[in-house]
Protein backbone atom coordinates (compact mmCIF):
# COMPACT_ATOMS: atom_id res chain seq x y z
CA UNK A 1 0.00 0.00 0.00
CA UNK A 2 1.35 3.49 -0.78
CA UNK A 3 1.86 5.97 1.27
CA UNK A 4 -1.76 7.94 -0.01
CA UNK A 5 -3.63 4.72 0.26
CA UNK A 6 -1.96 3.82 3.74
CA UNK A 7 -3.09 8.06 5.11
CA UNK A 8 -6.64 7.13 3.38
CA UNK A 9 -6.92 4.26 5.35
CA UNK A 10 -6.00 5.37 8.45
CA UNK A 11 -8.25 8.73 8.03
CA UNK A 12 -11.38 6.36 7.84
CA UNK A 13 -9.85 4.89 11.21
CA UNK A 14 -9.12 7.95 12.41
CA UNK A 15 -12.87 8.64 11.78
CA UNK A 16 -14.21 5.90 13.07
CA UNK A 17 -13.08 6.64 16.61
CA UNK A 18 -13.29 10.23 17.03
CA UNK A 19 -16.71 10.85 15.20
CA UNK A 20 -18.31 9.05 18.37
CA UNK A 21 -16.18 10.93 20.96
CA UNK A 22 -16.30 14.51 19.11
CA UNK A 23 -19.38 13.74 17.28
CA UNK A 24 -19.99 17.85 17.00
CA UNK A 25 -16.74 17.25 14.64
CA UNK A 26 -18.27 14.87 12.32
CA UNK A 27 -18.71 17.48 9.36
CA UNK A 28 -15.09 18.65 9.77
CA UNK A 29 -14.10 14.93 9.83
CA UNK A 30 -16.53 14.16 6.67
CA UNK A 31 -15.07 16.91 4.70
CA UNK A 32 -11.18 15.68 5.06
CA UNK A 33 -12.51 12.35 3.74
CA UNK A 34 -14.40 14.16 0.76
CA UNK A 35 -10.74 16.19 -0.12
CA UNK A 36 -8.67 12.93 -0.14
CA UNK A 37 -11.42 10.83 -2.08
CA UNK A 38 -10.90 13.95 -4.74
CA UNK A 39 -6.89 13.67 -4.52
CA UNK A 40 -6.92 10.24 -4.73
CA UNK A 41 -9.71 10.40 -7.67
CA UNK A 42 -7.59 12.99 -9.66
CA UNK A 43 -4.56 10.80 -9.43
CA UNK A 44 -6.40 7.46 -10.19
CA UNK A 45 -5.27 6.08 -6.86
CA UNK A 46 -9.02 5.79 -5.74
CA UNK A 47 -11.62 3.92 -8.38
CA UNK A 48 -15.07 4.84 -7.99
CA UNK A 49 -17.01 1.35 -7.72
CA UNK A 50 -20.55 1.86 -6.29
CA UNK A 51 -23.19 -1.35 -5.36
CA UNK A 52 -26.91 -0.58 -5.44
CA UNK A 53 -27.19 -0.24 -2.12
CA UNK A 54 -24.50 2.68 -2.29
CA UNK A 55 -26.61 3.96 -5.13
CA UNK A 56 -30.00 3.43 -3.41
CA UNK A 57 -28.78 5.61 -0.25
CA UNK A 58 -27.87 8.58 -2.57
CA UNK A 59 -30.97 8.07 -4.43
CA UNK A 60 -32.63 8.74 -0.74
CA UNK A 61 -31.05 12.08 -0.34
CA UNK A 62 -32.28 12.65 -4.05
CA UNK A 63 -35.89 11.95 -2.97
CA UNK A 64 -35.41 14.16 0.10
CA UNK A 65 -33.54 16.89 -1.68
CA UNK A 66 -36.62 16.71 -5.12
CA UNK A 67 -39.41 16.55 -2.27
CA UNK A 68 -38.49 20.28 -1.06
CA UNK A 69 -38.94 21.46 -4.59
CA UNK A 70 -42.06 19.44 -4.78
CA UNK A 71 -43.43 20.60 -1.48
CA UNK A 72 -42.29 24.18 -1.70
CA UNK A 73 -40.71 23.26 1.41
CA UNK A 74 -39.79 27.01 3.52
CA UNK A 75 -36.06 27.94 3.22
CA UNK A 76 -35.38 26.98 7.20
CA UNK A 77 -35.78 23.78 5.82
CA UNK A 78 -32.59 23.36 4.56
CA UNK A 79 -30.98 22.77 7.83
CA UNK A 80 -32.88 19.28 7.69
CA UNK A 81 -31.51 18.98 4.19
CA UNK A 82 -27.88 19.52 5.74
CA UNK A 83 -28.04 16.30 8.14
CA UNK A 84 -29.53 14.33 5.51
CA UNK A 85 -26.32 14.95 3.39
CA UNK A 86 -24.07 11.87 5.32
CA UNK A 87 -26.72 9.85 3.32
CA UNK A 88 -25.25 11.52 -0.03
CA UNK A 89 -21.62 12.16 1.09
CA UNK A 90 -21.15 8.92 3.09
CA UNK A 91 -21.91 6.08 -0.02
CA UNK A 92 -19.96 8.41 -2.24
CA UNK A 93 -16.78 8.24 -0.07
CA UNK A 94 -17.13 4.22 0.13
CA UNK A 95 -17.95 3.98 -3.36
CA UNK A 96 -13.60 5.07 -3.77
CA UNK A 97 -12.99 3.54 -0.71
CA UNK A 98 -10.89 -0.06 -1.43
CA UNK A 99 -10.67 -1.61 2.09
CA UNK A 100 -9.87 -5.19 2.02
CA UNK A 101 -9.84 -7.50 5.08
CA UNK A 102 -6.82 -6.09 6.82
CA UNK A 103 -8.56 -2.58 6.74
CA UNK A 104 -11.84 -3.63 7.75
CA UNK A 105 -10.74 -4.96 11.25
CA UNK A 106 -8.83 -1.95 12.02
CA UNK A 107 -12.29 -0.25 11.45
CA UNK A 108 -13.39 -2.78 13.70
CA UNK A 109 -11.20 -2.35 16.75
CA UNK A 110 -11.28 1.89 15.78
CA UNK A 111 -15.42 1.09 16.75
CA UNK A 112 -14.23 -0.78 19.72
CA UNK A 113 -12.08 1.76 21.06
CA UNK A 114 -14.69 4.71 20.32
CA UNK A 115 -17.31 2.76 22.37
CA UNK A 116 -14.99 1.87 25.38
CA UNK A 117 -13.95 5.83 25.72
CA UNK A 118 -17.80 6.58 25.46
CA UNK A 119 -17.98 3.64 28.21
CA UNK A 120 -15.82 5.79 30.34
CA UNK A 121 -17.13 9.25 29.51
CA UNK A 122 -20.67 8.29 30.56
CA UNK A 123 -19.88 6.68 33.91
CA UNK A 124 -17.31 10.09 34.66
CA UNK A 125 -20.44 12.10 33.97
CA UNK A 126 -22.68 9.64 36.02
CA UNK A 127 -19.71 9.69 38.56
CA UNK A 128 -19.90 13.53 38.46
CA UNK A 129 -23.51 13.82 38.75
CA UNK A 130 -23.67 10.76 42.01
CA UNK A 131 -21.50 13.87 43.93
CA UNK A 132 -23.40 16.55 42.93
CA UNK A 133 -26.98 15.28 43.78
CA UNK A 134 -26.68 12.36 45.39
CA UNK A 135 -28.74 10.39 42.89
CA UNK A 136 -26.23 7.47 42.32
CA UNK A 137 -28.95 5.30 40.58
CA UNK A 138 -30.56 8.09 37.95
CA UNK A 139 -27.35 9.22 37.50
CA UNK A 140 -25.94 6.17 36.13
CA UNK A 141 -29.22 5.69 33.85
CA UNK A 142 -30.77 6.88 30.30
CA UNK A 143 -29.76 10.64 29.21
CA UNK A 144 -28.41 10.81 32.87
CA UNK A 145 -25.64 8.37 32.14
CA UNK A 146 -25.05 9.17 28.35
CA UNK A 147 -24.55 12.55 27.50
CA UNK A 148 -23.21 12.74 24.35
CA UNK A 149 -25.53 10.64 21.98
CA UNK A 150 -28.87 9.92 22.51
CA UNK A 151 -29.58 6.80 24.75
CA UNK A 152 -30.75 4.93 22.07
CA UNK A 153 -27.87 5.58 19.62
CA UNK A 154 -25.52 4.29 22.51
CA UNK A 155 -27.61 1.51 22.82
CA UNK A 156 -26.92 0.67 18.79
CA UNK A 157 -23.15 1.33 18.64
CA UNK A 158 -22.76 -0.84 21.84
CA UNK A 159 -24.68 -3.87 20.25
CA UNK A 160 -22.89 -3.60 16.89
CA UNK A 161 -19.27 -3.79 19.26
CA UNK A 162 -20.97 -6.56 21.24
CA UNK A 163 -21.34 -8.46 17.76
CA UNK A 164 -18.21 -7.80 16.57
CA UNK A 165 -16.88 -9.08 19.69
CA UNK A 166 -18.86 -12.19 19.52
CA UNK A 167 -18.62 -13.18 16.06
CA UNK A 168 -14.39 -13.02 16.44
CA UNK A 169 -14.35 -16.34 15.58
CA UNK A 170 -11.17 -16.58 13.86
CA UNK A 171 -9.16 -13.76 16.70
CA UNK A 172 -8.55 -11.25 14.82
CA UNK A 173 -10.13 -8.33 15.90
CA UNK A 174 -9.21 -8.59 19.44
CA UNK A 175 -6.72 -12.02 19.44
CA UNK A 176 -6.45 -11.57 22.90
CA UNK A 177 -9.28 -13.54 24.38
CA UNK A 178 -9.65 -13.10 28.12
CA UNK A 179 -9.65 -9.79 27.02
CA UNK A 180 -12.15 -10.03 24.43
CA UNK A 181 -14.66 -11.48 26.65
CA UNK A 182 -13.96 -8.50 28.98
CA UNK A 183 -15.01 -6.01 26.33
CA UNK A 184 -17.67 -8.01 25.61
CA UNK A 185 -19.24 -8.13 28.88
CA UNK A 186 -18.51 -4.26 29.20
CA UNK A 187 -20.34 -3.59 25.42
CA UNK A 188 -23.62 -5.77 26.91
CA UNK A 189 -23.84 -4.72 30.85
CA UNK A 190 -23.69 -1.14 29.91
CA UNK A 191 -27.04 -1.76 27.70
CA UNK A 192 -29.14 -1.70 31.38
CA UNK A 193 -27.95 1.22 32.12
CA UNK A 194 -29.09 2.90 28.85
CA UNK A 195 -32.57 1.29 29.26
CA UNK A 196 -33.35 1.21 25.51
CA UNK A 197 -36.44 -1.35 25.09
CA UNK A 198 -35.22 -1.20 21.43
CA UNK A 199 -31.85 -2.47 22.48
CA UNK A 200 -32.95 -4.96 24.84
CA UNK A 201 -35.60 -6.21 22.01
CA UNK A 202 -32.41 -6.64 19.64
CA UNK A 203 -30.88 -8.60 22.29
CA UNK A 204 -33.39 -11.09 22.29
CA UNK A 205 -33.62 -11.48 18.76
CA UNK A 206 -29.60 -11.58 18.26
CA UNK A 207 -29.50 -14.88 20.92
CA UNK A 208 -32.26 -16.39 19.82
CA UNK A 209 -31.40 -16.21 15.89
CA UNK A 210 -27.89 -15.92 15.99
CA UNK A 211 -27.02 -19.48 17.09
CA UNK A 212 -30.02 -20.57 14.47
CA UNK A 213 -27.99 -19.14 11.93
CA UNK A 214 -24.42 -20.41 12.77
CA UNK A 215 -25.67 -24.08 12.78
CA UNK A 216 -26.96 -23.10 9.23
CA UNK A 217 -23.99 -21.34 7.76
CA UNK A 218 -21.57 -23.44 9.56
CA UNK A 219 -23.40 -27.01 10.24
CA UNK A 220 -21.48 -29.67 12.31
CA UNK A 221 -20.07 -26.86 14.61
CA UNK A 222 -20.84 -28.24 17.95
CA UNK A 223 -19.12 -26.65 20.50
CA UNK A 224 -19.58 -23.91 18.97
CA UNK A 225 -23.47 -24.13 18.25
CA UNK A 226 -23.00 -24.67 22.54
CA UNK A 227 -21.30 -21.95 23.63
CA UNK A 228 -24.26 -20.01 21.85
CA UNK A 229 -26.78 -21.65 23.53
CA UNK A 230 -25.09 -20.83 26.95
CA UNK A 231 -24.86 -17.31 25.57
CA UNK A 232 -28.81 -16.93 24.49
CA UNK A 233 -29.80 -18.07 28.55
CA UNK A 234 -27.11 -15.95 29.76
CA UNK A 235 -28.80 -13.31 27.55
CA UNK A 236 -32.63 -13.31 28.64
CA UNK A 237 -31.97 -13.86 31.59
CA UNK A 238 -29.47 -10.58 31.26
CA UNK A 239 -33.24 -8.58 30.02
CA UNK A 240 -35.33 -10.09 32.25
CA UNK A 241 -33.33 -9.75 35.47
CA UNK A 242 -34.33 -5.83 35.93
CA UNK A 243 -37.74 -5.32 37.26
CA UNK A 244 -37.61 -2.50 35.55
CA UNK A 245 -36.66 -3.83 32.39
CA UNK A 246 -39.76 -6.55 33.06
CA UNK A 247 -42.01 -3.53 33.90
CA UNK A 248 -41.25 -1.79 30.83
CA UNK A 249 -41.69 -4.22 28.36
CA UNK A 250 -45.55 -5.17 30.52
CA UNK A 251 -45.94 -1.30 30.13
CA UNK A 252 -45.58 -1.13 26.44
CA UNK A 253 -47.67 -4.57 26.29
CA UNK A 254 -50.40 -2.97 28.57
CA UNK A 255 -50.37 0.31 26.44
CA UNK A 256 -50.76 -1.61 23.06
CA UNK A 257 -53.26 -3.71 24.05
CA UNK A 258 -55.10 -0.62 25.34
CA UNK A 259 -54.43 0.62 22.37
CA UNK A 260 -55.88 -1.50 19.89
CA UNK A 261 -59.23 -1.99 22.24
CA UNK A 262 -60.00 1.49 20.95
CA UNK A 263 -57.49 3.64 20.22
CA UNK A 264 -59.59 6.88 19.83
CA UNK A 265 -60.61 6.59 23.28
CA UNK A 266 -57.41 5.52 24.32
CA UNK A 267 -55.70 8.89 22.79
CA UNK A 268 -58.11 11.26 24.25
CA UNK A 269 -58.08 9.74 27.99
CA UNK A 270 -54.10 10.23 28.41
CA UNK A 271 -53.12 12.62 30.78
CA UNK A 272 -49.85 13.99 31.64
CA UNK A 273 -47.40 13.89 31.80
CA UNK A 274 -47.20 11.35 29.61
CA UNK A 275 -45.14 7.85 29.61
CA UNK A 276 -42.75 7.08 27.44
CA UNK A 277 -45.05 4.25 25.48
CA UNK A 278 -48.00 6.69 25.79
CA UNK A 279 -46.13 8.87 23.74
CA UNK A 280 -45.01 7.01 21.10
CA UNK A 281 -48.45 5.95 20.45
CA UNK A 282 -50.27 8.91 20.29
CA UNK A 283 -47.22 10.14 17.85
CA UNK A 284 -47.51 7.12 15.45
CA UNK A 285 -51.09 7.51 15.20
CA UNK A 286 -51.56 11.08 14.36
CA UNK A 287 -48.08 10.41 12.14
CA UNK A 288 -49.77 7.41 10.21
CA UNK A 289 -53.27 9.54 9.99
CA UNK A 290 -50.48 12.50 7.73
CA UNK A 291 -49.52 9.41 5.98
CA UNK A 292 -53.30 8.54 4.79
CA UNK A 293 -53.67 12.08 3.81
CA UNK A 294 -50.43 12.53 1.91
CA UNK A 295 -49.87 9.43 0.02
CA UNK A 296 -46.88 11.88 -1.72
CA UNK A 297 -45.24 12.53 1.59
CA UNK A 298 -45.32 16.41 2.98
CA UNK A 299 -42.19 16.81 2.02
CA UNK A 300 -38.96 17.28 4.24
CA UNK A 301 -39.00 19.68 6.84
CA UNK A 302 -42.78 20.30 6.61
CA UNK A 303 -43.74 17.35 8.95
CA UNK A 304 -43.48 19.11 12.07
CA UNK A 305 -46.29 21.74 11.59
CA UNK A 306 -48.45 18.77 9.91
CA UNK A 307 -48.01 16.83 13.63
CA UNK A 308 -48.23 20.14 15.80
CA UNK A 309 -51.67 20.57 13.72
CA UNK A 310 -53.59 17.30 14.42
CA UNK A 311 -52.10 17.08 18.03
CA UNK A 312 -53.61 20.19 18.94
CA UNK A 313 -56.79 19.22 17.09
CA UNK A 314 -56.97 16.16 19.19
CA UNK A 315 -56.25 18.21 22.37
CA UNK A 316 -52.56 17.37 22.79
CA UNK A 317 -51.02 20.75 22.76
CA UNK A 318 -48.76 20.14 25.69
CA UNK A 319 -47.66 17.08 23.24
CA UNK A 320 -47.46 19.65 20.30
CA UNK A 321 -45.32 22.06 21.91
CA UNK A 322 -42.65 19.30 22.26
CA UNK A 323 -42.51 19.39 18.25
CA UNK A 324 -41.43 15.29 18.49
CA UNK A 325 -40.65 13.21 15.08
CA UNK A 326 -43.08 10.14 15.03
CA UNK A 327 -40.42 7.95 16.84
CA UNK A 328 -40.49 5.31 13.75
CA UNK A 329 -37.90 5.61 10.85
CA UNK A 330 -40.33 4.27 8.67
CA UNK A 331 -43.49 6.21 8.95
CA UNK A 332 -41.65 8.99 8.96
CA UNK A 333 -39.85 8.46 5.21
CA UNK A 334 -43.54 7.70 4.64
CA UNK A 335 -44.87 11.23 6.03
CA UNK A 336 -42.18 12.77 4.24
CA UNK A 337 -41.66 11.26 1.05
CA UNK A 338 -44.93 9.53 0.72
CA UNK A 339 -45.03 5.83 -0.64
CA UNK A 340 -42.12 5.88 -3.24
CA UNK A 341 -39.50 7.43 -0.78
CA UNK A 342 -40.75 4.28 1.69
CA UNK A 343 -40.63 1.83 -0.91
CA UNK A 344 -36.75 3.21 -1.59
CA UNK A 345 -36.23 3.10 2.32
CA UNK A 346 -37.79 -0.64 2.37
CA UNK A 347 -35.49 -1.90 -0.75
CA UNK A 348 -32.06 -0.55 0.91
CA UNK A 349 -33.06 -2.91 3.87
CA UNK A 350 -34.20 -5.65 2.19
CA UNK A 351 -31.56 -5.47 -0.43
CA UNK A 352 -28.76 -5.39 2.25
CA UNK A 353 -30.51 -8.20 4.24
CA UNK A 354 -30.72 -10.41 1.49
CA UNK A 355 -26.79 -10.43 0.60
CA UNK A 356 -26.30 -10.62 4.15
CA UNK A 357 -28.84 -14.12 4.29
CA UNK A 358 -26.89 -15.24 0.74
CA UNK A 359 -23.53 -14.77 1.51
CA UNK A 360 -23.57 -16.04 5.18
CA UNK A 361 -22.51 -12.31 6.68
CA UNK A 362 -23.86 -12.14 10.66
CA UNK A 363 -22.02 -8.85 11.36
CA UNK A 364 -23.97 -7.16 7.97
CA UNK A 365 -27.12 -9.33 9.48
CA UNK A 366 -26.79 -7.98 12.70
CA UNK A 367 -26.21 -4.59 11.83
CA UNK A 368 -29.40 -4.72 9.22
CA UNK A 369 -31.85 -5.85 12.02
CA UNK A 370 -30.84 -3.38 14.55
CA UNK A 371 -31.72 -1.01 12.07
CA UNK A 372 -34.84 -2.51 11.65
CA UNK A 373 -35.79 -2.94 15.31
CA UNK A 374 -34.51 0.73 16.20
CA UNK A 375 -36.55 2.04 13.44
CA UNK A 376 -39.57 0.78 14.74
CA UNK A 377 -38.86 2.84 18.14
CA UNK A 378 -37.00 5.73 16.88
CA UNK A 379 -36.85 8.02 13.48
CA UNK A 380 -32.93 6.72 13.07
CA UNK A 381 -31.99 8.62 11.00
CA UNK A 382 -33.11 12.07 11.67
CA UNK A 383 -30.02 12.57 14.08
CA UNK A 384 -26.59 12.75 13.11
CA UNK A 385 -25.49 10.34 15.34
CA UNK A 386 -27.96 7.56 13.63
CA UNK A 387 -27.29 8.51 9.89
CA UNK A 388 -23.34 8.62 10.26
CA UNK A 389 -23.27 5.17 12.23
CA UNK A 390 -26.18 3.34 10.54
CA UNK A 391 -24.96 4.75 7.00
CA UNK A 392 -20.98 4.27 7.77
CA UNK A 393 -21.46 1.14 8.28
CA UNK A 394 -24.05 -0.45 6.40
CA UNK A 395 -21.89 1.55 3.61
CA UNK A 396 -18.76 -0.30 4.02
CA UNK A 397 -20.00 -3.59 4.96
CA UNK A 398 -22.03 -3.59 1.58
CA UNK A 399 -18.16 -3.56 -0.19
CA UNK A 400 -17.49 -6.82 1.30
CA UNK A 401 -18.83 -10.42 -0.59
CA UNK A 402 -18.23 -13.68 0.59
CA UNK A 403 -14.88 -13.62 0.01
CA UNK A 404 -14.39 -11.97 2.60
CA UNK A 405 -16.67 -13.08 5.18
CA UNK A 406 -14.40 -14.15 8.07
CA UNK A 407 -16.58 -12.74 10.48
CA UNK A 408 -18.99 -11.23 8.20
Amino acid sequence: MDNFLKIYHRSFVLFSVLWLIFPKFSSLLIIWLCLLTIYGAIKKQLVFNPNIALLAMMALFGAYLLSLFVHGAPLSSLKFLENKLSLLILPLIISFYPAKQKELIHLFRAHLVGCLVLISIAFYHSYECSIAFGESLRCFSTTSFSKIHHPSYFSAFLIFASVLLILDKSNKIVPNRPFRIILFLATLLVQWNLGSLAGFLIIILLVLLLPFLISVFDGGLKKLMLSYSILSIIGIGFVFSSKEIKADFSNALSFVKKYYENPEEFIRNRTYPLEGNETRLILWDVSTKICLKHPLGVGLGNLDFHMQEELEAIGHGQLAAKQNNPHNQFIQVTAELGLIGLALFVFIIIYLLGIAIKQKRLILFSLVLSFIVFCLFESMIQRQSGIIFFCFWLAVLSRFDEKNRFVL
